[in-house]
Formats: structure tokens, C-alpha cells, sequence
């Protein structure tokens, strides 16, 4: 399964978010690279963006999203990560930050309710890595 995570900093939070999210998506695209969670994500696969913009801040905060694209196979997340935390935490922390918003995904798929996915075992999987990694909590 292909895996691409990449972020929106907005005004200075969320700086430096790629030097904790590329490592992870790194080792998460390795070794998931051969595994198949059903027809709905063998294609352009799960897509996520971190999204790091404050309440309050100069402009106003978007909104969250998932796209479930169909015809390419694939799902596209754009979640709040917490820039408020981030500010504050260190790389460990930041990792667990980051999962926290990874796991997000999993309940958002449930609720999808998409035809062809196996939800429980891409999450056990995903989990199983990040138990093994320390980015679970």
C-alpha cells in the first residue's frame, strides 16, 4: 500500500513537522509496501496532511477533510494536529503527536463505512509499528 503524509504550517506552527512525519512515513511505507487492505486504498493508496494552524490566528482555521477517491483507490485526510502541544514538545512527544492524528484516520474510515476495506487490519498493523516505534502512547 502506498503511503504519503506532508503538512500545512501555518504563521510558524508546526515548524519542522517534516523532520518527525517523513521518518515515520518512511518506515510506514516499507512495511506496508506489500500489504493490501482490500480494492478501495490498492491504488493511489492513504494520503495524509497534517494540518498545523491555530485557533484564533491571523487567518481564519480551516476545516478538516476526507476524501475517499473511488476511481484511484485512495483516501486523502487533512487533520488538525495540535500546534499549541507542538510548540511545547519534544521529539518524542511530537512523534506521539503526530500518531495521535494517525489514529484519527482509523476511526474516520470506520465511519466511511467503505465497500472493500479492512479497517481492523490496516489499524493493527499501523499499531503494531507504532507500539514497536514508541509512538503510541
Amino acid at each position: 500500500m502506498k503511503v504519503f503524509f506532508t503538512s500545512f504550517e501555518a504563521f510558524g506552527d508546526g515548524r519542522r513537522s517534516s523532520d518527525v512525519y517523513v521518518p515515520m512515513n518512511r518506515l510506514l511505507s516499507e512495511r506496508l509496501a506489500d500489504r493490501s487492505y482490500g480494492a478501495a486504498l490498492d491504488g493511489s493508496g492513504w494520503f495524509l496532511m497534517f494540518v498545523f494552524q491555530r485557533e484564533g490566528g491571523p487567518k481564519p482555521r480551516g476545516a478538516e477533510r476526507t476524501l475517499y477517491q473511488r476511481k484511484s483507490a485512495g483516501i486523502d485526510f487533512r487533520l488538525h494536529a495540535d500546534p499549541v502541544a507542538w510548540r511545547t514538545a519534544d521529539e518524542v512527544e511530537r512523534r506521539r503527536l503526530l500518531y495521535d492524528v494517525i489514529r484519527r484516520t482509523f476511526d474516520i474510515l470506520r465511519t466511511k463505512r467503505i465497500p472493500k476495506l479492512d479497517v481492523d487490519a490496516f489499524e493493527r498493523d499501523v499499531e503494531e509499528i507504532a507500539v514497536e516505534q514508541g509512538w503510541a502512547r
